[in-house]
């Protein structure tokens, strides 16, 4: 939280946002592009958000992208093992398919195929996180149910320094970055940031006598350049490259016969646009393509030896906002996006194009604020989606607030599951769904707090068949309900958050959900000295039902409990150099957050940061 959180809080209730440790933000300098889709203050915006930025990354010393998710509100993170595993997330009990991730607002090509694994994605290039909760496919479509989550690089930064930082850690881990702002005219601005990151890894899935001794680890070198021009007042053009080599090994072992794997991923990705910001209407035109290779092989093989998939993913979206007077904003735009799933071992290529238009509408009278939104999608494949979003929000005084809202969204099927010569089935239909949320959120004795109700019906469920092996839509509606709690406040020097989530998150036969808690509370808390920032992180995750897949049938298991605290603490020599100690899992709790992937023992890292 920042220092500053209780002035954004009486700025505006109505739209809590949690930027933790920004201390320099004030209500009125909080912007976010997430919420509706165009830039504005935060506290405009009747979304949840939260905010996290890189100095935030920087404080808790987080090391992926997952370490920054699992302090957020409503986030659940389950991983199969350690960096590089498949690491995916449930956002309020909806799973990470039915989550968006964005990578500067465009959709992250991975979804073709599957739930994207932010484990993947390097933390070294991004500068800040926005983190919307609730149903938002009438602003972004297919995916957009259980929340959006937009990761926004070092692209088109606007800081002029340069930073080079190393580290050292448990599991042989190592680091090395670079990240440079850097003016090239009055009018121009280069950006680049390359990483490189290499640990040892541990036995993610050990089988006692037929693995035993197994290490998996993961590397990756990652790199980003981005150019920002200013044309005249009005106009600037921009463009960037990104890409990352990842490989990692892991472990596929059934039964007494070892498969000791590894995987390598390359990813590239290449964007050209510009914007226009008049007086009263901003616009924003962008076109970007992404491609990513995979190879899956038997470890110390050459990867042509094993399975290969390509996907690629062509977007161009056109965004626009039109401030009418102080009280009335209209926004909206056009998206398009062709995408193809490429099965090289099959010698098979899938694909798909989708046009969609979106409006969205904002009225401020007084002390009430209303929102519509709309979006229609035009898929080639199974044809024409329509969804929207009612919202509404009263300030009564000061210091109490109440807003609600009302949602659909869908959730198409991906490529992977529609085509695989194997698995898919063509004719799947999209998930649908219908969201609820009311909220009251005020301030008692400097203590900003929130209440949230949500309930979630999704229909047409997307799953696999444990016997046919094929994906069907399942009968029957799957119920999400929840209660949120949210408080922040400061004790002296110490910024707390704190937040509990309790919910229902059932099939329609009244089962529990796999892998889902009812029970998430989280701490945060920074300890900010003149020299010293303290930061320390602590979470709960209640029992939750998994499947034992070595089994046959099948069996039903109990997940048990767990409580993590991860703490770190940063030093500030001098203006320049920073020395940062970060340990994970203090207690040296053991845990499983899916079936036989135990999770890392405690862990400690060490990290140097040096500014020009």
């Amino acid at each position: 939280m920042n220092k500053s959180l209780l002035a954004v809080a009486v700025a505006s209730l109505l739209s809590p946002i949690s930027n933790l440790h920004a201390q320099e933000a004030s209500a009125d300098e909080t912007m976010v592009v997430t919420a509706n889709r165009f830039e504005q203050q935060a506290h405009k915006t009747l979304a949840d958000v939260e905010v996290i930025t890189r100095e935030d990354f920087q404080r808790t010393q987080a090391k992926t992208i997952p370490d920054v998710l699992r302090r957020l509100t409503g986030i659940q993170i389950t991983q199969n093992g350690g960096r590089g595993q498949l690491a995916s997330i449930f956002v309020r009990g909806t799973s990470s398919d039915q989550v968006l991730v964005l990578v500067d607002g465009v959709r992250f090509a991975r979804a073709a195929k599957g739930a994207v694994d932010f484990n993947q994605i390097p933390l070294s290039y991004v500068q800040r996180i926005e983190y919307v909760r609730g149903a938002r496919a009438s602003l972004y479509g297919s995916e957009a149910i259980g929340g959006v989550i937009n990761i926004i690089t070092l692209a088109r930064a606007t800081e002029e320094s340069t930073t080079l930082s190393a580290g050292l850690g448990s599991l042989d881990y190592q680091e090395l970055s670079l990240a440079s702002g850097i003016s090239t005219s009055e009018n121009g601005q280069l950006n680049l940031a390359i990483s490189q990151e290499s640990d040892e890894g541990y036995n993610v899935k050990p089988v006692p006598g037929v693995n035993d001794g197994d290490r998996h680890g993961f590397e990756t070198l990652n790199g980003l350049i981005g150019y920002t021009h200013k044309v005249g007042e009005r106009v600037s053009l921009f463009g960037n490259l990104r890409a990352y080599e990842n490989i990692y090994q892991y472990d596929s072992t059934f039964g007494t016969s070892r498969s000791y794997m590894e995987s390598e991923k390359d990813d590239f990705s290449v964007t050209l646009g510009g914007t226009y910001k008049g007086e009263n209407w901003n616009s924003e035109l962008q076109a970007t393509a992404q491609k990513q290779d995979s190879w899956n092989y038997k470890h110390g093989s050459s990867k042509t030896s094993g399975s290969q998939d390509e996907l690629e993913q062509n977007n161009v979206q056109w965004t626009n906002s039109y401030q009418l007077n102080d009280s009335v904003v209209f926004a909206g735009g056009v998206d398009w996006r062709d995408e193809s799933y490429v099965d090289k071992s099959a010698n098979k290529t899938f694909d798909r194009s989708n046009l969609a238009v979106f409006g969205l509408s904002s009225i401020t009278v007084d002390a009430a604020t209303a929102e519509v939104s709309a979006r229609l999608d035009d898929n080639e494949e199974f044809g024409s989606e329509a969804t929207y979003n009612l919202g509404a929000g009263y300030q009564f005084i000061p210091e109490f607030g109440v807003k609600a809202s009302y949602g659909t969204a869908f959730k198409a099927p991906n490529l992977y599951q529609q085509y695989d010569p194997t698995y898919g089935t063509s004719d799947l239909k999209p998930e649908e769904s219908d969201a609820i949320e009311l909220s009251f959120s005020g301030i008692i004795q400097n203590v900003y707090w929130s209440l949230t109700g949500y309930d979630y019906k999704i229909t047409n469920l997307i799953d696999y068949h444990p016997t046919t092996y094929k994906y069907l839509n399942v009968d029957g509606e799957t119920h999400i309900q929840g209660v949120e709690l949210v408080a922040e406040f400061d004790t002296g020097i110490v910024q707390h958050q704190l937040s509990a989530d309790y919910k229902d998150a059932e099939d329609d036969d009244g089962k529990q959900l796999q892998r889902r808690a009812k029970e998430l509370y989280k701490w945060n808390a920074l300890v900010a000295f003149d020299d010293i920032d303290w930061s320390v992180s602590y979470q709960y995750v209640g029992k939750r039902p998994d499947v034992n897949y070595g089994t046959w049938p099948y069996s039903d298991i109990t997940l048990p409990s767990y409580s993590l605290i991860d703490t770190a603490v940063s030093y500030y020599a001098n203006e320049q150099t920073t020395l940062s100690v970060r340990v994970d899992n203090l207690l040296d709790e053991e845990y499983e957050t899916a079936l036989g992937y135990p999770a890392a023992e405690r862990a400690y890292y060490m990290n140097v940061t040096y500014v020009f």
